[in-house]
């Protein structure tokens, strides 16, 4: 029992003739998906390895990014590849996201007899970051085939991540005064992280029979994580320094998937994929003003990501028009991570295994209209107490043969960080005592457009 084809065979036949008059305009999307470069953002707590909030599309983002036991297109190449048996004809997926984050940082506040008064902040960043995704799925030899195949392109682990603050003069004293200025700008400082380790996956899925699948997949891991550090001082130049790493980094995992139908309404997905060891080159550079030398270094790295488990539900209740539930968890073992900076087998970081659990809705109406919500709850590796929670929603119409898709999604994750740089102990008395952790607030929004046709 194929339930996908039942589902899309109406849809696939009716959708074919405007498919072949907007075959330019698809190229075109494909072109600039292909292009674009990599650019979702996280928060500080993992900017070292990579965010966990990952975008894969409108379409499975609005759902909770669920796809272990639900057909996803291409995409199901990195979710379970046993799916692509469930491929009718071929299907197309594109899409771009735009993402918000907006970190705060508090310190408590105390008064003059050492009583705490409030949380006050001390610096505010709001920063926007963009990302793109594609995904190609089909059945070359046709109807009668047991075989799918997958091909996609996305972004498994974002780097992105921007401090900036202006370091102020607490003088309480005007200018022109001849003391020093009140709010003159004492020191600029920038933590910037930019890139991502993307994913270029291929995968094949086989039909056992009606009611069980199996699949695998190959993924390309490539791409930079680029590091700045760099601080500005106006009060003592020679303070000033910019510090910059770069690695290059590329490697290759798979994925082994199933799938089973165990009756018209209920459907089971399971996965694994394996560790990722992205070797490459680790390109240091280092500024000192005070030396008003810069020294370069250059070694080979690696880093070692952790296997992944993913098991799913998919339930399609007695409905008209059709309704479907998924419920699913990752579980990655983020204790295996190896870091060549980090030398030992044993965890030497801490780092904590973590669960990722998704659940999504998605209701279709009678004009072929449809609606999503998903909710998901990620802990993170880095800090045993932190996790974030993930509100989506989001809407399919058809379009051209196709169905044009939205999302948007809100997430929200309070940790207790160390200062990215060090404030001085004896400018203006005490002015800048200040307690060796912060309370940092990140807040996200994102919001998601995709397109995809079958043909």
């Amino acid at each position: 029992m194929n339930t996908n084809r039942l589902h899309n065979e109406g849809a696939l036949q009716a959708g074919r003739p405007a498919v072949r008059r907007m075959l330019p305009g698809v190229a075109a999307m494909l072109a600039v998906v292909m292009v674009a470069g990599a650019g979702f953002a996280g928060p500080q707590l993992t900017s070292a390895y990579g965010d966990q909030l990952g975008w894969i599309s409108a379409e499975i983002n609005a759902m909770g990014g669920s796809g272990t036991a639900l057909y996803r297109g291409g995409y199901s190449t990195v979710f379970n590849p046993a799916l692509l048996s469930r491929a009718s004809g071929y299907r197309l997926d594109g899409g771009l996201a735009l993402d918000q984050e907006h970190e705060d940082r508090f310190q408590p506040l105390f008064d003059s007899f050492d009583s705490y008064v409030t949380d006050a902040a001390i610096a505010s960043n709001r920063h926007h970051y963009f990302d793109t995704g594609f995904a190609l799925a089909g059945r070359p030899g046709g109807e009668d085939s047991p075989f799918g195949v997958g091909l996609s392109l996305t972004e498994r682990y974002p780097f992105n991540y921007t401090f900036t603050e202006e370091l102020r003069n607490p003088s309480p004293y005007p200018p022109g005064t001849g003391e020093p200025a009140r709010d003159a700008i004492i020191a600029e400082r920038t933590r910037e992280v930019s890139g991502a380790l993307r994913d270029l996956s291929v995968g094949v899925g086989f039909e056992v029979n009606d009611r069980v699948s199996v699949g695998a997949a190959a993924h390309y891991g490539f791409g930079t994580r680029t590091e700045v550090m760099r601080s500005r001082d106006f009060v003592i130049p020679q303070d000033s320094y910019n510090h910059k790493s770069a690695f290059d980094m590329n490697g290759v995992n798979f994925t082994l998937g199933a799938h089973g139908v165990i009756n018209e309404r209920i459907e089971v997905g399971v996965a694994w994929e394996s560790k990722l060891s992205a070797d490459g080159d680790w390109t240091q550079t280092d500024y000192e003003a005070a030396t008003d030398t810069t020294i370069e270094t250059m070694s080979d790295a690696y880093y070692k990501y952790p296997q992944t488990f993913r098991a799913g539900l998919a339930l399609r209740p007695r409905t008209d028009p059709r309704t479907v539930f998924t419920m699913e968890m990752e579980y990655k073992t983020w204790s295996d991570m190896e870091d060549w900076r980090v030398p030992g087998d044993d965890n030497p970081q801490l780092l904590e295994d973590t669960t990722d659990v998704r659940i999504g809705v998605q209701h279709e109406f009678y004009n072929g209209m449809a609606a999503r919500f998903g909710f998901r709850h990620i802990e993170s590796y880095a800090d045993r107490d932190a996790s974030t929670s993930v509100f989506s929603a989001g809407v399919g119409a058809p379009l051209g043969g196709g169905m044009f898709s939205a999302s948007v999604e809100l997430a929200k994750l309070t940790t207790i960080q160390a200062h990215q740089f060090d404030y001085p102990t004896d400018y203006f008395g005490d002015s800048f005592v200040v307690d060796p952790m912060a309370r940092v607030e990140d807040t996200r929004f994102r919001i998601g457009a995709g397109y995809k046709v079958e043909f």
